[in-house]
């Protein structure tokens, strides 16, 4: 008996160690999932919520008198979700499927009404005979993430979509990514443009420029709306508008360049032909002052001056008012010569553009009232007509704004002929050139740099070292002859 006894209580001492291990077991337990930093429920497989922890009751804002016993659906889940419909089946096939459960993401909804997207992680809590009873949930919250997915996707449909080219290259200029506007534009599939670098699209007189501005984008200079050339698949040269960003990883470390490429082909085509009408309709206009007006205001000189003599034996009142007007109308048609030779510049066609040159800075001085002069060397020459048209509206454009715009006194123009092409090149003391960015840029301006364009040439403004502004047009010349445009 005492044996006996001796045993029972070391059984008793035994299980109240066990108790006490179960109570302190449990406590932990309580404890951990109470402080957990996530959302932990249980839900029974009628769908009713047995437990809701500390976070949960935080997150959705719900107090645990408010939830536990209430169903899932219409609380937390939103009607209609497959997920809260398929409680039971799920609570009985979840320890036959356990992959299957295990993992689940769906959109929740806060007691405010706010919706919020959970991950869940699921797990069949089972009863005596081994089924399911309960589905024990831990849940982290993943609204940014999905809001962020979201925004990727409508990103990535908006660039896939775009009209104009998107493109992105690895530092070395590979191509990695190529949208549908890239495929419209150069004719490249995406399959193709993947095994290509960039240097494919820009043919090979420019090749220069990609190095130019990866190094000016490295820098951490922004560009935006660069107009260039590049060749499409069937060697067309297209007129593109660019604007380049570097892209870096999340330590600041540059790992690729992505570019919007526009077609401005078509644009072009129109402001050239705009030019063409605007350059035929000055010309016309010129020849109609030299012309017609200006044989008009002869007329009246010679008829004033004939009448002038008649009178000369009356009245020297009336004889003084004829010869004023003569000389009026003198004054008139040299006038209008200068006006005729501003818009239609024939030294171009005749004596080229050195003496179209050298005429327009004596014109010029004459007319504004400044010191003008130009100086050519010996080599420098340039033949094209239409080129040399361009120049010498470039010039005029410059000289026009240093006095209306820099009140300049003196104006330098120079030709020269250099190693990397042909330098004209425009000094004026007047007021400095202003900093302005591209949507500041005038009329005049941007006329300049786009008749700079069409010989292909380069456009330079700058503040010189003395005050005033230097104008730098460098160009290559084509030195056929041409009579026409």
């Amino acid at each position: 008996m005492d044996k006996a006894t001796e045993k029972l209580k070391g059984m008793a001492t035994k299980l109240g160690r066990t108790e006490r291990r179960l109570h302190v077991s449990e406590d932990k337990y309580r404890q951990l999932v109470e402080n957990a930093d996530c959302i932990i429920l249980r839900i029974s497989k009628n769908g009713e919520i047995t437990f809701f922890s500390e976070f949960a009751q935080r997150f959705y804002g719900y107090t645990a008198k408010e939830i536990l016993g209430k169903h899932i659906i219409g609380t937390i889940i939103p009607k209609g979700d497959s997920f809260g419909k398929n409680l039971a089946k799920i609570a009985k096939d979840i320890k036959k499927l356990p992959g299957f459960y295990a993992a689940s993401e769906n959109e929740n909804i806060c007691k405010n009404g706010r919706k919020v997207w959970v991950s869940w992680a699921n797990k069949a809590i089972l009863d005596e005979d081994g089924n399911g009873a309960e589905i024990l949930c831990v849940g982290h919250d993943i609204t940014e993430r999905k809001q962020m997915e979201n925004e990727l996707r409508l990103l990535a449909t908006v660039v896939r979509n775009s009209n104009d080219a998107i493109t992105v290259q690895d530092l070395k200029g590979n191509i990695i990514s190529w949208n549908l506007g890239a495929e419209r534009i150069y004719g490249y599939t995406k399959a193709e443009a993947l095994k290509m670098n960039i240097s494919r699209i820009v043919p090979s007189h420019r090749h220069n420029e990609i190095t130019t501005l990866a190094e000016r984008v490295m820098k951490g200079e922004k560009i935006e709306l660069f107009e260039t050339q590049h060749i499409a698949k069937n060697n067309r040269i297209l007129d593109i508008s660019l604007t380049i960003t570097l892209l870096k990883d999340e330590n600041g470390k540059p790992f690729a360049i992505t570019t919007t490429e526009r077609d401005i082909t078509e644009r072009r085509r129109l402001e050239k032909e705009i030019l063409d009408i605007t350059e035929r309709e000055r010309e016309l206009i010129g020849q109609e002052i030299h012309d017609s007006m200006g044989q008009v205001l002869t007329g009246i000189a010679v008829k004033c001056k004939g009448l002038a003599l008649k009178l000369g034996g009356q009245s020297s009142k009336e004889m003084e008012d004829a010869l004023a007007i003569s000389k009026l109308a003198s004054k008139a048609i040299s006038q209008a010569r200068d006006i005729a030779k501003m818009l239609y510049p024939v030294d171009i066609q005749t004596g080229g553009l050195v003496s179209a040159l050298k005429t327009l800075a004596s014109d010029s001085a004459e007319v504004m009232g400044v010191t003008c002069r130009f100086r050519c060397g010996k080599s420098a020459s340039v033949k094209n007509l239409v080129e040399a048209k361009q120049i010498y509206r470039i010039a005029q454009e410059a000289i026009t704004n240093a006095v209306r715009h820099g009140k300049a006194t003196i104006i330098s123009i120079s030709l020269r002929l250099t190693e990397k092409g042909t330098l004209l090149t425009i000094e004026n003391n007047g007021l400095d050139f202003p900093e302005l960015p591209p949507n500041r840029k005038g009329f005049g301006l941007k006329i300049m740099e786009y008749r700079t364009d069409l010989i292909g040439g380069s456009l330079d403004i700058r503040k010189r070292n003395k005050g005033g502004t230097i104008v730098t047009v460098r160009f290559r010349t084509d030195d056929r002859e041409l009579n026409k445009e």
